[in-house]
């Protein structure tokens, strides 16, 4: 396999972050002992390593590349992450395949030699922009960038990308990243909005990648069959006690890994089969019911639901329930 497979990682004892890493680096191994695994992070990053103990020197040990970057340790921790992120191919050489660290790699990735483009990667939520159930939210955020993403055709999830080392992709990631950063100072900090303001001013086009190259566990069930790469994406996972969607999207699986300081069964089961990984107990939705569970009327609702306890919404509607089965 001729690509590098490219994580960046900035964390500290107050995060499972390098836990995330850790699971995915250790499942792309797995799946490509002969790869070139790389790490790109930050100084303090590195200095942490070793207080997490043995899982520390495990994980360094996976890689075969470590290119440390010396930012500002007192900048907050996404914005270093993500100076990373947008400066990549600055900090990197040859040719690359960027995976966010919450993810689990299915299989072999050797297939991604034979794609020729120069830059690529998944449509986000696997849905054309138009369709896109986040997209007048996005529209919104990207105003705030000075950018009209009205006309954008596709919105690419950044969790993922092929980038071949070319002057053209030089070019642009130190425009995604002055993007980036101004965006940040406007109070935009994730890193999508400012991939789609510098693919629409700078005239770059990004070819798309086949679904199951980035597959998100809430949205891509179609392609979890044949998929290369699962996103469980910890960004969209809500607050509370309950059941996460997916093992890893719990904090507590994670923080579990850190204490073993070794796989835990739950893990080692989820890396032989990453489907293991989901809840036992899982429902699908599509159509309108995706638009539904993104209304403000269901978040609300579901913040006040607590399973067990007694509602007078509930109650009336099955009074109404009662008085229809009688007529």
């Amino acid at each position: 396999m001729k690509t590098k497979l490219l994580y960046v990682l900035v964390s500290s004892n107050a995060d499972v972050y390098l836990e995330q890493a850790y699971v995915s680096a250790l499942s792309a191994r797995r799946h490509n002992p002969d790869a070139c695994l790389c790490l790109l992070t930050d100084q303090a990053t590195e200095a942490s390593f070793g207080s997490r103990g043995a899982l520390d020197k495990e994980f360094r040990a996976l890689f075969n590349e470590v290119v440390v970057a010396g930012l500002d340790p007192s900048l907050p921790a996404m914005k270093r992450s993500r100076i990373l992120k947008t400066g990549m191919r600055e900090y990197v050489e040859g040719d690359f395949l960027f995976i966010d660290a919450d993810t689990v790699i299915a299989r072999s990735l050797a297939d991604i030699d034979a794609i020729e483009a120069p830059l690529a990667a998944c449509r986000d939520l696997h849905s054309p922009f138009a369709v896109h159930p986040h997209r007048s939210a996005t529209i919104n955020i990207c105003k705030k960038l000075g950018f009209d993403a009205c006309q954008v055709q596709e919105y690419f999830n950044s969790g993922v990308l092929l980038v071949k080392d070319t002057p053209a992709n030089r070019a642009f990631f130190k425009a995604w990243q002055r993007n980036y950063l101004s965006g940040y100072a406007k109070g935009v900090k994730p890193d999508q909005p400012s991939l789609a303001q510098t693919l629409a001013t700078e005239g770059v086009f990004m070819d798309v990648l086949k679904d199951e190259w980035n597959c998100e566990v809430q949205n891509g069930v179609r392609y979890l069959a044949d998929a290369y790469i699962l996103h469980y994406m910890v960004t969209n996972v809500g607050s509370g006690p309950q059941e996460k969607l997916y093992r890893l999207n719990d904090r507590a699986t994670l923080l579990a890994l850190r204490e073993a300081a070794s796989l835990t069964p739950e893990i080692a089961e989820l890396l032989k089969n990453p489907l293991h990984g989901y809840s036992p107990v899982t429902q699908v939705f599509a159509g309108e019911d995706i638009y539904l569970f993104r209304t403000r009327r269901y978040r609300w609702l579901r913040k006040h639901y607590v399973q067990g306890k007694w509602s007078l919404g509930e109650f009336l509607l099955k009074v109404k329930d009662h008085l229809l089965c009688q007529k």
